[in-house]
């Protein structure tokens, strides 16, 4: 994609951000209307000559979510068009998805003699506990805004070694660039990288993504980057990355933690600070499907750095209030007086799963629906408050 047409696919859903934070909509959840209010002096993102990056936690599609898109002629993009205007507000967009997305093949990694022609048919295309989703939600993530997939989770070999090969066909076709799981024979890097623009020339930042397991499936080909274990190790791969002299910035995206635990354990501690000694600007966590606190992390040679150790579920059937809760994290890189460019402390849009007789399973702003209060009081509490941004708060800045 040029650098036009993806400053114009970033650009369009914008126009819709500001009235989609204070304006009614039948079309949409149950939106509620806002007050008026002054901006914030400092929003804390979005400062000018910055590039802000957006991530995201799970996209999680559980069977009833395809069956969902499968009942719709357009597919998965009624899920996502609640956020997509928060989505494509960003310069860089990164989320997790979590399983495949392999055209026509079986569990245990056949290809079909022929593929379905449904989005789910629940042979090829299925829910837990091996997923494997229709390739045309590659697609749908391009259209509302994503650029960067992270492939790398315990869930990356649910269709062996041809579904990997076919996701990441499948997000290529999409224009969507992808890190932590590759091809068979290819030998390419792990990681992948963004040109974005900034004060004092354009940065080059490279993202990449790890996973603790596969779920004890084959992994014959090494297709997936292991956080732990692995030869070269996560940290030495990121210190290579970060004294490369066309790399500006490394982030970090592990699939890592116990699911579930509203706390980081032991090794996400330790991978995190690891990463940002090597050279991280930052790390940003998916797999517990619940929300981890944020951290803040001064390297030795005085960088800071922050991990957010999981942003929960983005899209997902999981009901509980801490698992339908989750997070559109943002933060600003900039360039310090020393002219490295670092992380800056970030903030978080909320956001909360529902479910509408219309229109299946979809992800919103938490403060846009009626039901909402009782998420953003969540995240409040796992983030702090000062990190919590509202729609409003978006609409206002640059």
């Amino acid at each position: 994609m040029s650098g036009t047409a993806h400053l114009i696919r970033k650009l369009i859903p914008f126009c819709a951000l500001a009235l989609a934070a204070c304006v009614p909509s039948g079309s949409g959840p149950d939106v509620v209307a806002r007050s008026g209010g002054s901006c914030p002096v400092d929003l804390g993102v979005f400062r000018p000559g910055a590039a802000t990056v957006a991530a995201t936690g799970d996209v999680l599609l559980h069977r009833l979510i395809q069956e969902d898109a499968a009942a719709r002629p357009d597919g998965f993009a009624p899920a996502f068009a609640h956020v997509a205007p928060y989505l494509s507000r960003a310069d860089l967009t990164v989320v997790n998805l979590e399983g495949p997305a392999a055209e026509g093949v079986l569990p245990g990694g056949r290809a079909a003699s022929e593929a379905p022609r449904s989005v789910f048919d629940n042979r090829v295309y299925t829910g837990y506990p091996q997923f494997n989703y229709h390739p045309s939600i590659a697609g749908v993530l391009d259209r509302v805004g994503v650029d960067v997939v992270q492939t790398a989770n315990n869930h990356a070999l649910d269709r062996g070694p041809l579904g990997v090969d076919r996701t990441l066909e499948a997000l290529a076709r999409a224009g969507l660039r992808s890190t932590g799981t590759r091809a068979r024979g290819t030998g390419g890097p792990w990681h992948t990288t963004v040109r974005l623009p900034m004060s004092g020339g354009s940065a080059t930042v490279a993202i990449l993504a790890c996973t603790y397991s596969v779920n004890g499936l084959p992994n014959p080909n090494g297709q997936a980057l292991m956080c732990y274990g692995s030869s070269p190790s996560v940290p030495s791969l990121i210190r290579g990355l970060a004294a490369d002299p066309a790399i500006d910035a490394v982030l970090l995206t592990p699939h890592w933690g116990q699911e579930y635990s509203a706390r980081p354990d032991g090794q996400q501690r330790r991978l995190a600070r690891a990463a940002i000694e090597a050279g991280a600007a930052a790390v940003i966590g998916a797999h517990p499907h619940v929300l981890q606190p944020i951290e803040e992390i001064v390297a030795s040679d005085g960088r800071r750095g922050f991990v957010a150790y999981s942003l929960g579920n983005f899209l997902s059937s999981q009901w509980a209030l801490p698992r339908r809760t989750g997070a559109i994290l943002y933060f600003d890189l900039a360039r310090d007086g020393q002219g490295r460019v670092v992380a800056h402390p970030p903030r978080a849009l909320v956001t909360r799963g529902e479910r509408y007789v219309s229109q299946g399973v979809v992800v919103a702003p938490a403060a846009t629906i009626s039901t909402g209060g009782a998420s953003i009081a969540h995240a409040r509490a796992v983030l702090g408050e000062a990190r919590v941004i509202s729609p409003e708060d978006l609409a206002c800045a640059r």
